[in-house]
């Protein structure tokens, strides 16, 4: 692999073009001190970089063509990004162009507080946070400040469980899982998964996905942070260091995969900065950062950041918390004359721990907790090399490595019951558990995640339209090498929910690997068509997923149809592998009970069982696939924006666990003599006994069709009043399967019936929900003050059930052989015997009322050097109440009032 892309570097140097050269030359200026600013980072279109120098004066060498309108980018820690649009007499003057820069903070014109849309990405559906957002956000993690995305709801820091996203949809729990499964997570270029996660129980013993639940103290409920099978925890990304973040809700460019339901893409920061201090506290929770970017000398510089979490749903008493640290540095270093190779390494650590004390107060109370440690290491190397064959090279890798560990314990007193510990298929002794134990559970993973990036661009001009080709080739590979599921069979759990039947499980010994190999091109062109300015992205990416080849076209357009009114479309297929916890579930044990003597004495009882083993298998599971296609507009008069987006989605071959009855015949035993002091002797009789059991594995069958209308309004700051204002609507609705048919035994059933169970089709639900977000921003530039009220509204929230046939369309008979039942022939007298109670269609809607809660964030810049906040959730604590048809409290809307305050202080 290191031989093939040294070759693709020296091929790229060797084709290099020495054809006539435009040269750029300007100097940055930092508004405040009216001094020159060095060290900042100068894109030009997307390919070409360079970094300025000590006295802020940059050069930079470009291909000749036509560089007329395209967008310089100036980034700076600290610094509001600044963004130029070309002239050709910037080319021609002698002069240079001149950048100036302004601090990031509320002395600047303008401040946003809300995600906007990003009209530079490729996708037609993307928002982007940027810093000013991120700083205003009073986020502690990126789940947090994820929820400012339009759809999302505003709540109070949910840190006491894995904190995970939605987009774009009103889900049941297994779609919903597969929904924030499918969410890519992109930092710095490399691909953060949560592929590798088996920190869960084994789905077809359990029969969905699931750790070990949540635990209860009081009145509340705290879920664990394990998330087998579903999105990544976004708790452990703390904001302090991120400078951009770009939400991709709908079609995503063709270069990233693995994905199907959108993307999350972070940029850290990099390069030199102030010492950056910040403290904040609300309720229960403190959040310290700190940070610092040195610059060595003109060409390297790294970049540190230390961030620490504590979290306390009840500061009286710390029975449960929640504490996270996390560490990374950033090291930058720039090649060449022209610094136009650039490498950033970085290395991060981070651990959590979500804790649950036993209180000798409540002795019996379980104890639940996981802890997760990780260290990870990436690197991108720019190149810009200006040759026939690209104008750049961009190459990624990323490795991580952690540690899980999932723990349970609990007293628990059943009695005494038999239990066995086979994990041999057969007939076997077992024995006798004491009526009361402590039982412990643990799940030690080991995730290992690796993956290799190599992107390439090429501009050119043909046919009166500009063209960026993109192509690259990834690599990823997804491990986990823990101990696995540790637990003693013979003192079972043995509390609801839980499985008698479970066995430990060695991830070391089945080695559960996933390998994924993607390759894509896309044309990014844009141009005039019918005199009307547009920007088509044309892409097409293939992944081999489970040694099966995946194609996914991309589309993505922007139609001009006037200067201030544009129309927007989008198509795109994705997959998304499955993970670790799918193909790698576990072998099934069923254990039947044959005999079950218990005379008080252990030596002189004798329980005796039939262990049916189904072996860990998920054969012909594939990728989940999702097909978007989306419409929208956006139009600019005066001070006004509107823009409109209409999706539909279709989810096919989503994650889920299916049943199969399974009939076993097994032999009979008796006891012949019962001996003091010994077990008693016990032989065959010579029959059989048929017994039904359920066999599960983890299969494809759910099925998921969303759509939706977007909408927001925004006004920009009216300067009379330095107020602005931004409205989101939202509404989605999803309609939800599984594609598969439901059992259900005959009433009064005999075993020499015919008929054991009738077999019917599969039922649909759908669901929707609409909320609205006004956002209020005063801003007084002078004074560095900033004022923010947010008002969500909860417009209604509803579900509906479709009819359901009460006539079977199949039945199975005594050796569980299907039989169809003609459609013709399901009103014979001959089926009534299986027919159930008809279901009619049923339109819920809950709470039946609009409602309304208010957020506020005042901030004051005290100087330059320091920001002091304070913010409140539902601070008019407004929390009406669903009343039932007898007149009782059934629900508490909103949630309680939240208040807290954040320091935040830079020294230069």
């Amino acid at each position: 692999m290191r031989s093939f892309y040294f070759l693709i570097i020296a091929l790229l140097i060797t084709t290099t073009t020495f054809a006539q050269k435009v040269v750029l030359k300007g100097s940055v200026i930092d508004v405040s001190t009216k001094e020159a600013l060095p060290f900042v980072t100068i894109r030009v279109g997307e390919n070409a970089f360079t970094i300025s120098d000590e006295t802020g004066n940059f050069t930079i060498s470009l291909p000749n063509g036509e560089w007329n309108g395209v967008i310089l980018t100036a980034t700076f820690v600290g610094k509001s990004p600044r963004k130029i649009a070309l002239k050709e007499e910037d080319f021609t003057s002698g002069k240079g162009l001149i950048i100036y820069m302004e601090d990031n903070d509320l002395f600047m014109d303008e401040v946003t507080v809300s995600a906007v849309r990003d009209e530079e990405n490729v996708s037609a559906s993307a928002f982007k946070l940027d810093r000013t957002t991120i700083e205003q956000s009073q986020s502690n993690s990126l789940g947090e400040l994820l929820k400012l995305i339009p759809g999302q709801t505003i709540t109070n820091p949910q840190l006491q469980g894995a904190q995970t996203i939605n987009f774009r949809g009103s889900l049941s729990s297994q779609q919903s899982l597969n929904n924030a499964f499918g969410i890519g997570l992109v930092i710095n270029g490399n691909a953060v998964d949560n592929n590798s996660n088996m920190q869960g129980l084994s789905p077809t013993t359990a029969g969905i996905f699931r750790s070990f639940g949540s635990t209860s103290f009081g009145s509340n409920n705290y879920a664990t942070g394990d998330n087998a099978g579903g999105g990544f925890d976004l708790r452990q990304i703390p904001v302090g260091n991120i400078e951009k973040v770009e939400v991709i809700q709908g079609v995503a460019s063709a270069q990233y995969g693995d994905i199907s339901d959108g993307a999350i893409i972070i940029e850290t920061a990099a390069g030199k900065s102030p010492l950056n201090f910040n403290v904040r506290q609300g309720a229960g929770n403190t959040n310290l950062s700190l940070s610092k970017g040195i610059q060595v000398n003109e060409k390297q510089s790294f970049f540190f950041n230390l961030d620490y979490l504590n979290s306390n749903p009840d500061r009286r008493d710390k029975i449960k918390s929640y504490n996270r640290i996390a560490a990374s540095v950033l090291w930058d270093q720039y090649f060449g004359e022209n610094k136009q190779i650039k490498n950033s390494l970085n290395l991060s650590f981070n651990t959590n721990l979500d804790d649950f004390k036993i209180d000798p107060d409540f002795g019996t109370e379980k104890k639940v907790y996981y802890q997760n440690t990780s260290l990870s290491l990436s690197n991108r190397t720019s190149f810009y090399l200006k040759s026939k064959l690209a104008d750049d090279m961009r190459v990624s890798f990323g490795a991580s490595v952690g540690k899980s560990l999932s723990y349970l314990d609990q007293f628990v007193n059943p009695g005494v019951l038999p239990v066995t510990a086979a994990t041999e298929a057969g007939v076997n002794i077992g024995t006798f558990h004491p009526s009361s134990y402590r039982s412990e559970r643990r799940i030690k993973g080991l995730p290992v995640n690796f993956s290799i990036n190599t992107n390439f661009h090429k501009a050119f001009k043909a046919s009166q339209l500009s063209h960026t080709v993109a192509y690259g080739l990834n690599l990823k590979y997804n491990g986990n090498f823990g101990d696995g599921r540790v637990f003693d069979p013979m003192r079972p759990m043995r509390f609801a929910g839980a499985s008698t039947n479970e066995r430990p499980m060695s991830y070391k010994e089945i080695s559960p690997e996933l390998w994924q190999f993607g390759a894509f091109v896309e044309d990014r062109m844009s141009g005039r068509i019918w005199d009307k300015q547009f920007n088509l992205s044309l892409g097409v990416r293939g992944d081999v997923q489970l040694s099966k080849l995946n194609l996914s076209p991309r589309i993505n357009g922007r139609l001009a149809l006037k200067e201030n009114l544009n129309l927007t479309m989008a198509y795109g297929l994705a997959f998304k592998a499955p993970g670790l916890v799918h193909l790698y579930p576990g072998p099934q044990y069923e254990d039947f009970t044959l005999l079950n003597y218990f005379n008080g004495l252990e030596s002189e009882s004798l329980y005796l069982v039939y262990t049916h083993l189904v072996p860990n298998a998920a054969t012909g599971l594939k990728s989940m696939r999702s097909d978007t296609k989306e419409l929208g507009m956006n139009t600019t008069f005066g001070q006004f924006n509107l823009s409109l987006t209409a999706f539909q989605k279709s989810i096919r071959d989503g994650f889920s666990i299916n049943s199969n009855m399974q009939r076993i015949e097994l032999p009979d035993y008796e006891i012949v003599e019962v001996r003091e002091g010994q077990k008693p002797i016990f032989q065959r009789t010579g029959t059989f006994s048929p017994v039904l059991m359920t066999e599960r594995e983890v299969s494809n069958s759910a099925f998921n069709d969303n759509m939706g209308l977007e909408m927001i309004f925004s006004v920009k700051t009216i300067q009379s009043i330095r107020t602005s204002f931004q409205l989101n609507l939202s509404w989605y609705q999803s309609e939800s399967y599984m594609d598969r048919e439901t059992l259900t035994k005959k009433p009064n059933w005999q075993e020499t019936d015919e008929i054991w169970y009738g077999v019917y089709d599969h039922t649909k639900s759908r669901s929707g929900n609409s909320t609205g977000l006004l956002t209020i921003n005063h801003h007084l530039s002078r004074l560095g003050l900033l004022f923010t009220i947010r008002s969500q509204a909860f417009i209604t929230t509803y579900t509906r059930s479709f009819d359901a046939s009460n006539q079977a369309i199949a039945y199975l008979d005594s050796n569980l052989i299907r039989h169809e039942i003609p459609e013709s022939e399901r009103d014979s007298p001959d089926y009534a015997v299986i027919n159930r109670e008809p279901s009619e269609g049923e339109f819920y809607r809950k709470p039946d009322f609009v409602y309304f809660n208010f957020h506020m964030n005042l901030s004051k810049n005290l100087g330059k050097d320091v920001r002091f906040s304070f913010f409140a959730n539902n601070f008019l604590n407004i929390r009406p109440e669903v009343i039932n048809t007898e007149g009782l409290v059934e629900q508490l809307l909103n949630q309680e009032p939240y208040f807290g305050l954040e320091l935040n202080y830079k020294l230069k």
